[in-house]
């Protein structure tokens, strides 16, 4: 992903999710910045078709809808959001862009990667090798989310 494709990466999210996770571009730039090259877009046949964005992080998930600030050294890399648009959903398009994450983050000084499943996506997660842990989420993540981990080692 570069700073150039976030406008289409507003508009997948904005079709992929429901209003009240939409992130404003200035968030969403913020996780860019700090996550590089674990960040990915998947293009289709007309435009974005996905789009996945990780970064380093240290503690609690970070507040949704405001651009990041990293208190102290990242421990783990956090999984910020993965979307498909509609269109594109059932074509494996989540698995390729959680492979490339996880080529990309093998070896790194990260032992796990971290996300918040919302209600509904825990069962996608754990398919997927992700865990459930039992912390406390900020109530901007909604009811039934839920903080998961994944090894890296």
């Amino acid at each position: 992903m570069i700073r150039e494709d976030l406008e289409q990466v507003f508009a997948v999210q904005c079709r992929a999710h429901a209003p009240d996770y939409h992130e404003p571009v200035e968030a969403l730039a913020s996780r860019l910045e700090s996550g590089g090259d674990h960040c990915f877009v998947a293009a289709g046949a007309e435009g974005l078709a996905a789009y996945l964005l990780a970064h380093p992080w240290r503690g609690s998930p970070p507040a949704l809808h405001r651009p990041l600030i990293c208190a102290g050294e990242p421990d783990h890399l956090f999984l910020h959001d993965l979307a498909v648009a509609p269109e594109c959903r059932g074509q494996r398009v989540a698995v390729a862009l959680l492979e490339a994450l996880l080529a990309k983050a093998q070896g790194r000084r990260f032992a796990e990667i971290r996300l918040v499943a919302l209600a509904g996506a825990q069962a996608f997660w754990l398919a997927h090798g992700w865990r459930a842990q039992a912390a406390p989420l900020a109530g901007a993540y909604g009811e039934g989310a839920c903080l998961m981990s994944r090894s890296l080692g």
